[in-house]
């Protein structure tokens, strides 16, 4: 047994392993997404309502959808640098990049809450080094609401007024 790991070192097999799990986890996540496309049923709502509710959800769907993808980026995006993190390869540069990341999606988290607290029904917003996109679910987007949530944006992230985007989708 010591003849086999001789020249590998345990840092190296660690990362291998990691990575391994990684790929494993991924193609996982790909397959319970074939099969739920696959075997998911509404056997609850008559066909009338189903139709009725279908429109309705169509737009909350890309709210919700816009959020996981998101998050799944963003997730798969720490991934990496902790997995480079436990190499050895860490740096100061690596941490801060980690940190950046949390602190951008508890921005997110608060503007987003804090505009659906102004009576929006519902919103996605996005937040980086250089800007903030946020889309709000509304039919018309007046300039008072702009006005109210760019001060929610800049409050919350410190950016300029003109770092910010906002539209609106119904």
């Amino acid at each position: 047994m010591k003849k086999f790991f001789k020249g590998v070192r345990g840092k190296q097999l660690l990362v291998s392993v990691l990575a391994v799990m990684v790929i494993v986890a991924g193609y996982y996540r790909w397959s319970v997404e074939q099969n739920e496309s696959l075997t998911v049923t509404n056997e609850v709502l008559p066909i009338e309502e189903q139709g009725e509710k279908e429109k309705g959800t169509v737009d909350e769907d890309y709210f919700s959808r816009a959020r996981y993808e998101r998050d799944c980026t963003r997730s798969e995006a720490v991934e990496i640098l902790t997995v480079s993190a436990i190499s050895g390869d860490a740096s100061a540069e690596t941490n801060a990049k980690i940190e950046q990341y949390a602190q951008s999606a508890e921005k997110e988290s608060v503007i987003e809450n804090m505009i659906m607290a102004k009576g929006y029904a519902d919103c996605v917003a996005f937040v980086d080094d250089e800007s903030v996109s946020v889309v709000v679910k509304a039919e018309n987007l007046d300039k008072s609401g702009v006005s109210k949530i760019k001060d929610i944006v800049v409050g919350q992230t410190g950016m300029k007024a003109t770092q910010i985007k906002i539209s609106s989708k119904q």
